[in-house]
């Protein structure tokens, strides 16, 4: 079985979708997998995951990003939000 994350493999470019879709799909894979295997950055999927304008850097800063800082980011936005 061929790696999920070899290139033209998971995210091939075909059918339309662009290099940069599929870059992006990329990414958004990768920062889907360690939130989910996350304890600490699950409960704040919806957060991390918003439309945030900073995109594909803010999917970067998800998958290389200390999850310490990310979980305080995340809960920052959150009592921002609740209160």
């Amino acid at each position: 079985m061929p790696r999920l994350d070899a290139p033209g493999v998971a995210f091939p470019i075909t059918g339309g979708h662009t290099p940069a879709d599929c870059a992006r799909y990329h990414l958004f894979h990768k920062a889907s997998v360690r939130v989910e295997r996350s304890p600490r950055l699950r409960k704040y999927r919806e957060i991390i995951f918003a439309d945030w304008s900073e995109g594909d850097d803010h999917l970067r800063w998800v998958i290389r990003g200390r999850v310490s800082e990310i979980e305080a980011w995340a809960q920052q936005i959150q009592e921002d939000s609740d209160g």
